[in-house]
């Protein structure tokens, strides 16, 4: 059974189509982790996780959406309690030092924001024997963002993670997985040029790997130029399978475990 472990059906992408887009999903027979992204898109997320099985939900505040908006713990505590054990997952949180340009604040005082709002996320899954759901983007400059990350979850003790759209490089991930954390692999490894991700995702052993969409976004090739949808990560399990020499169900059904294992979904 295909695992998209991080898609966005709850975003506008999809306000024309949702319920044919989500006929499709359940027609392809997979389960998808809905991720928020903002107060208002973790709440679709988990009205979409229980109106439908196959769907799951995480909540939380993007680090590109700090500064725009408050992270108030008790408002995402609230969904959680309220979702009937269908959410699975803190985030999408963590560091972003891609988007972090605001002229009218100090570069410092935008970093520790960021870094003050994961680690309350973190408490916030602590708190709820849930996993987290970690977004990490390098600055063109700043490549510090994964060894930021990873000098948190391991102070905080943080078991149960994956480091959404893996971006690092080989010897961070390689830190992550140290610690029994996940490296999630969208599309992008399918039109990747660099040669970067395929070296991981031969390196890094496949019950570390998870796969994702983050739909309707990094579209995998043969789809590139359309929109991206949960059972396109099919083209991202074929291609891990590629690179790894084994059997593509292989790698469907081990990814699977995979998040069912984090999301402590049975």
């Amino acid at each position: 059974m295909l695992f998209d472990s991080h898609t966005h059906l709850n975003f506008q992408g999809f306000d024309d189509d949702r319920d044919a887009v989500i006929r499709r999903v359940k027609e392809a027979g997979m389960l998808v982790m809905n991720v928020g992204a903002a107060l208002k898109s973790s709440e679709q997320a988990v009205a979409l996780a229980k109106k439908y099985d196959f769907c799951y939900a995480t909540v939380g505040l993007h680090p590109i959406h700090v500064y725009d908006e408050e992270f108030v713990a008790n408002e995402y505590q609230k969904l959680i309690d309220a979702s009937a054990g269908r959410v699975r997952g803190v985030g999408e949180c963590g560091i972003d030092y891609w988007h972090i340009k605001r002229p009218d604040l100090p570069l410092e005082e935008l970093k520790e924001r960021q870094r003050a709002i994961f680690e309350q996320h973190i408490d916030l899954a602590l708190t709820n024997d849930l996993a987290l759901m970690i977004h990490v983007r390098n600055g063109a400059q700043d490549l510090t963002a994964y060894k930021t990350v990873y000098e948190i979850v391991e102070q905080r003790g943080v078991k149960r993670a994956t480091i959404h759209c893996y971006g690092g490089d080989l010897e961070e991930a390689r830190m992550f997985t140290s610690k029994g954390l996940y490296i999630g692999i969208t599309g992008i490894v399918t039109f990747d040029k660099s040669g970067r991700l395929e070296e991981i995702v031969r390196s890094v052993p496949l019950e570390h790997l998870l796969i994702e969409t983050d739909a309707p976004y990094l579209t995998p090739v043969p789809y590139r130029g359309k929109r991206n949808e949960p059972p396109y990560v099919l083209e991202v399990a074929k291609h891990i399978a590629g690179i790894k020499k084994i059997p593509v169900q292989e790698v469907i059904e081990a990814t699977a475990q995979n998040a069912k294992k984090l999301f402590a979904i049975p």
